[in-house]
C-alpha cells in the first residue's frame, strides 16, 4: 500500500476500535498523537455522531448547533485521550465530530471516522491478497518462491496463492519454506490449470491431487480423463450459442475435480486479449448462472493501458442486473516482482480483500464462495477502485484509508524480516519470533476483539 492512502487525521489521532459492532454498546477512546494535537486537560469535549448515509451535505449546514445528531460528552483527565461510551445503530460510516464548544464548525476539534458493521461483517478479518501469480518454477515465471512470497508480505498482503502454469510446486515450496519461521502471512496452495491444452485457464486454489497439480494429475490419468471429459460432453444439450459441449465438458470436469480435492476453481482473465477472448462471453455467462466457478477474475494481470478489465466489470455489472451473481476477485498475474516491463506491471496494483472468519484456508474459502470479496485495482497508485457489491465496496473504501495504511507499516518490516530469515539470518528468525503477531494484536485493538 502506498503512504498517498493515508488520511491525515491517521497521523493526528488515534481512534480504537475503528470498526464496532452495531447495536452494542461500545467503549471508544481517542488519543492525541503528539502536542499539535493534545486536548485540554480537565476540558469537556462534545463528541458528535454523523451517519453519513442518513444525513446529506444540505442538512449538515443547515443544522449548525448539531441538532437532529447523536452528543455525548467526554473529559480528558490526562490532556491525552476523551474516553466515552456510543451505541451504533446502522451499518456504515460515521463521521465522529470532536467539538470544543457547542456550535458549529468553527468549534470543531477534529473529524474522525468510525466503520459500524453487522455482527457478520464485524467478526471477519478483512485479507487483502493475491489469487494468481508466478515464480521461477513457471516456464516464464521469475524469483524464488519464498522471496516472491515475503515480499507479497512486505507489500501488506496477508495471504497468497502462488498460481503456476500446469503445477503446484512454487506454492508448496514457499509453504515450507515458512513452516517453521514465525509469520502472520497465510500462504496457500495454487496452480494455473490448461487442460487438455492451454486455451483453457483455470485458476486451483487450495487442491491438491497427491502433492501434484490438477496438470499433472491429468496427465497421469490422461485416457480415463478424456474418456469422463467426452461422456459427459454427450449429455450436455440445448446449449446457447457460442457454448461448445466439449468446450464446456472440459471446464465443468476441471471445477468437479478441483471441488473434489478439496479447493476453489477461479475464471481466469476472462476478457485477456490473445486474438480473441480467452473466455466467449457465453462460456462466462454460462459458467456464472450455473455456479461452475466459484469466482472470477474481474480484473488482473493487465498491462497499464489496457481496457480488458473495464470490460470484466461491465460484464460481470450485466449478469448481475441479468439476476447472476459470481464472486469477484482481482490479482496481479505478475511474473515478476522486482522488474516492472509491460506484462508485469501490476504487482501491488491489483488484489482482493476477503473478508474471512479465520486466516484458516476452508474459512477464507467459504468466505469466497460466499462472496465476501472486493476486487481492487490501483494503476495510478493514488485512487483505488474497488469492485463488488455496494455493501463490501463501501467497507473496502473505508478501511483502504483508515486500516491498511497503519496494517501494511506492520507488514513491511514482517516481510524484509521473513526474506532476510529464509536466506539464513539468525537475528532475523528472532526478531521474528517478537514480532511476528503485531497485526493480530493490532487488528484486535481496530476491530474492538
Amino acid at each position: 500500500m502506498k503512504i498517498s492512502n493515508m488520511h491525515h487525521t491517521l497521523s493526528e489521532y488515534e481512534i480504537m476500535p475503528s470498526v464496532v459492532k452495531t447495536k452494542v454498546s461500545t467503549r471508544i477512546e481517542i488519543k492525541s498523537l503528539g502536542i499539535e494535537t493534545a486536548f485540554e486537560k480537565g476540558h469537556e469535549y462534545i463528541i458528535r455522531f454523523l451517519p453519513q448515509e442518513r444525513i446529506n451535505t444540505a442538512v449538515t449546514l443547515c443544522i449548525g448547533d448539531g441538532t437532529g445528531y447523536d452528543e455525548v460528552t467526554a473529559v480528558s483527565e490526562d490532556g491525552k485521550t476523551l474516553n466515552f461510551e456510543y451505541l451504533f445503530k446502522y451499518e456504515g460510516i460515521y463521521t465522529v465530530r470532536i467539538l470544543k464548544e457547542p456550535g458549529d464548525r468553527s468549534k470543531m476539534v477534529a473529524d474522525l471516522r468510525i466503520f459500524a458493521a453487522e455482527e457478520d461483517l464485524w467478526g471477519r478479518i478483512p485479507m487483502r491478497g493475491n489469487t494468481h501469480c508466478h515464480v521461477c518454477p513457471s516456464v516464464d515465471g521469475h524469483e524464488d518462491p519464498a522471496v516472491a512470497a515475503s515480499v507479497y508480505r512486505k507489500a501488506g498482503f496477508d495471504y497468497l496463492a502462488i498460481t503456476d502454469h500446469h503445477k503446484i510446486d512454487g506454492s508448496l515450496i514457499a509453504i515450507d519454506s515458512f513452516k517453521d519461521i514465525p509469520n502472520g502471512f497465510a500462504l496457500y496452495k495454487g496452480e494455473e490449470v490448461h487442460v487438455p491444452n492451454a486455451y483453457i485457464h483455470a485458476v486451483n486454489v487450495g487442491a491438491d491431487f497427491g502433492g501434484i497439480g490438477l496438470d499433472a494429475w491429468y496427465h497421469a490419468h490422461k485416457e480415463e480423463s478424456d474418456a469422463e471429459v467426452e461422456e459427459l460432453a454427450k449429455g450436455l444439450k440445448d446449449l446457447p450459442d457460442g457454448v461448445e459441449p466439449l468446450d464446456l465438458a472440459w471446464r465443468i470436469w476441471i471445477a468437479d475435480k478441483i471441488h473434489s480435492h478439496g479447493g476453489i476453481a477461479i475464471i481466469a482473465h476472462p476478457f485477456w486479449e490473445y486474438d480473441a477472448h480467452n473466455t466467449r462471453n457465453a462460456m462466462f455467462e454460462y459458467l456464472a448462472k450455473n455456479k461452475i466457478f466459484d469466482a472470477v477474475e474481474v480484473c488482473g494481470g493487465q498491462e497499464v493501458g489496457s481496457m480488458e478489465a473495464n470490460m470484466q466489470v461491465a460484464f460481470w455489472n450485466d449478469l448481475r442486473a441479468k439476476g447472476i451473481f459470481i464472486p469477484v476477485v482481482g490479482c496481479d498475474d505478475a511474473h515478476r516482482r522486482y522488474y516492472n516491463w509491460d506484462y508485469d506491471s501490476s504487482f501491488n496494483k491489483v488484489y482482493t480483500i476477503v473478508f474471512s472468519e479465520s486466516r484458516d484456508f476452508d474459512d477464507w474459502k467459504s468466505a469466497v464462495k460466499d462472496g465476501y470479496t472486493v476486487a481492487v485495482d490501483d494503476y495510478d497508485d493514488v485512487t483505488p477502485f474497488v469492485h463488488g457489491t455496494y455493501r463490501f465496496v463501501r467497507y473496502a473504501i473505508f478501511l483502504l484509508s483508515r486500516y491498511y495504511p497503519l496494517h501494511d507499516e506492520l507488514c513491511f518490516e514482517e516481510g524484509r524480516l521473513m526474506k532476510e530469515a529464509y536466506l539464513g539470518d539468525e537475528d532475523a528468525l528472532e526478531m521474528l519470533k517478537l514480532i511476528h503477531d503485531r497485526v493480530d494484536k493490532f487488528n484486535d485493538r481496530f476491530f474492538g476483539r
